[in-house]
């Protein structure tokens, strides 16, 4: 008997749900819930109508993310802290199946086979999964803001402007970096969408106020966008080994201040930091650059930015490069569709996988783990992915796509 495509889902996510939420239930408390902690925290200060941006407890990471996001974890304040965390993770895991469907509605425009979706959905699922469960070991919030986004681009698409907008507002209000699709929309003449977008930014910063009160909301948004330059974009976290950032990179490659063995040339730290500032606006304007108005570009595109939310973070950590799922999924797609006959993006695709992945703790050991992190090997793959996208996108022999991707 034919297993039905309901069965089969509930067959292969279920067991893996259980399995994740008893893991992470055992692991949780020993880690001390690693980032949720931050969240929990800030949760109940924001209940208490208290300074969310304080440090009374210096064991806590400080809290970066905006009065909103405060707001919208004061619900778990209510319950004890391991409970908060449990329903979150479940949040957290519902959030990452909505991103893995709405980055096929976004990027596939016909019919896959049975055998074809569980290629496109199995093989991102691996090459992804080093961040996706450190996102989901860690308690973070990162899976949440990139379903905002998917879904939202995914009501763009469908011409539903207003929840479009109000959906990329809110991953805004989460981390910064989602921003990067507001000049996209702006260079590509969809002003009403990046209206809506600036429209609705503006109503999440005062919606606090609700709770706490105009002025007390007015001191939280004085003091969030500086709290966030401070605490990011100093000489510690940009050198740090762990961040993977597109600035880390040049910094610990190009800078004499570097303190790993690596420094090609000797600029100084602020020499180092416009260079790298220079080389990603030259990136993003090859992104915004205008190749086409047919599905087929703008799901490249979207690719191309969600690798450039992880590069231009400054605090690029592992759990921002689940932002690499939208690449490896169009770029599944587009072989399937030439029958995998390009062995150029095979190539880049497979490079980027094992330089991305295969650097686990888990599978080569701590040391040789640091070791790769300090050579930005993260950060090289998505390089890789980024080669392999722009090449597509520059290739005369595409120009003559329409508005599916029929002419595969």
């Amino acid at each position: 008997m034919k297993l039905k495509k309901r069965h089969f889902i509930a067959l292969i996510f279920i067991p893996m749900f259980f399995g994740l939420f008893f893991s992470y239930l055992h692991r949780a408390p020993k880690r001390n819930y690693s980032d949720f902690r931050v969240y929990y925290a800030t949760a109940q200060r924001f209940v208490a109508h208290e300074d969310i941006y304080s440090r009374p407890d210096e064991a806590i990471t400080p809290f970066k993310y905006s009065p909103t996001f405060a707001m919208l974890m004061a619900p778990l304040a209510l319950v004890p802290q391991k409970n908060a965390s449990l329903i979150f993770f479940t949040f957290n895991f519902v959030a990452m199946l909505c991103v893995f469907a709405f980055c096929k509605k976004i990027i596939v425009q016909d019919k896959t086979s049975y055998g074809e979706n569980i290629l496109l959905y199995g093989a991102c699922g691996l090459f992804s999964s080093r961040f996706l469960l450190q996102v989901l070991n860690s308690g973070q919030v990162t899976i949440f803001m990139f379903a905002l986004i998917v879904a939202g681009l995914y009501l763009f698409e469908k011409r539903k402007e207003a929840l479009s907008g109000a959906m990329l507002a809110l991953s805004v209000m989460i981390k910064y970096t989602s921003a990067l699709f507001l000049p996209y929309f702006i260079f590509r003449k969809k002003r009403q969408v990046a209206f809506l977008i600036m429209i609705f930014v503006a109503f999440y910063c005062l919606l606090p106020a609700l709770y706490v009160g105009l002025e007390k909301e007015a001191n939280y948004l004085k003091k969030w966008l500086p709290f966030i330059s401070d605490t990011s974009l100093d000489s510690g976290s940009l050198y740090d080994y762990k961040n993977q950032s597109f600035f880390s990179l040049i910094l610990r490659y190009f800078t004499k201040d570097s303190p790993y063995q690596v420094s090609i040339l000797h600029l100084s730290f602020n020499q180092g930091l416009a260079f790298a500032f220079v080389l990603g606006l030259a990136i993003y304007v090859m992104i915004l650059y205008r190749k086409g108005e047919s599905k087929f570009y703008r799901s490249l595109d979207y690719s191309l930015l969600f690798i450039a939310m992880a590069f231009f973070n400054p605090n690029a950590w592992m759990t921002n490069f689940i932002f690499l799922i939208p690449a490896y999924m169009f770029l599944l797609y587009y072989l399937i569709r030439v029958r995998f006959k390009d062995i150029l993006t095979i190539i880049l695709v497979a490079l980027s996988f094992a330089l991305a992945s295969w650097g686990s703790e888990s599978i080569v050991g701590n040391d040789i783990e640091n070791l790769l992190e300090v050579l930005s090997c993260v950060t090289i793959s998505g390089l890789l992915l980024m080669a392999a996208l722009f090449r597509l996108k520059f290739d005369k022999k595409l120009r003559g796509f329409n508005n599916d991707y029929a002419d595969f």
